[in-house]
């Protein structure tokens, strides 16, 4: 499968509308993060423990829907073989670039606060590297800005300034779980260190 139709899965509209269908109050953006922290701490997730964790996060007892699991169930696919694939093309699950600064930067503090629970849900409690801890560190303060991103006003400055959060985000995950899991590629991009 092509890395843009990999990438179509990760559209925040369409699992929006998943949630809109299936009653759910959650944020998709919060629920892709807490797959991508899950992944990215290097433990194993099968496809049926992912449905189990969605279905607790979502606080839902089953699907109304079937292509609304289809969607979810391409969005846990995508999201692995994105991390897999060593292209380094995966993407947070957030509001696009249509949307309001304060709604791309809402929903990346969601994101954030996601990623940071599933990687705390994965169980990993090996030493972390020095590398690790300060990524985890910026994420808490980027899930923490919640309140302040939803004030965001739309300009160059912000739109730049959330532009580059958003990329240091997408390549830190990225850099954690080749940490983990031993994704080699020689164009690598070190992410830059937020503080």
């Amino acid at each position: 499968m092509s890395t843009e139709m990999l990438l179509d899965a990760l559209d925040f509209d369409l699992i929006a509308d998943v949630f809109v269908t299936e009653s759910i109050s959650a944020s998709p953006a919060e629920l892709h993060g807490q797959l991508c922290g899950y992944l990215a701490s290097g433990v194993a997730l099968p496809l049926e423990d992912w449905l189990t964790m969605v279905a607790d996060f979502c606080d839902i007892e089953g699907w109304k829907e079937e292509a609304s699991r289809v969607a979810i169930v391409e969005l846990y696919q995508s999201t692995q073989a994105l991390f897999q694939n060593g292209e380094y093309a995966l993407v947070p699950c957030i509001s696009d670039d249509d949307s309001p600064l304060s709604e791309r930067g809402t929903t990346l503090s969601q994101w954030a606060h996601g990623f940071l629970a599933g990687y705390g849900l994965s169980g990993r409690k090996e030493k972390l590297s020095d590398d690790t801890k300060q990524v985890l560190h910026d994420f808490a303060n980027i899930s923490s800005m919640q309140a302040d991103m939803a004030d965001l006003e739309d300009n160059n400055d912000n739109e730049t300034d959330l532009t580059e959060l958003i990329e240091y985000v997408r390549l830190s995950a990225l850099m954690l779980y080749s940490e983990h899991h031993g994704v080699s590629d020689s164009n690598k991009e070190q992410a830059p260190l937020f503080h």
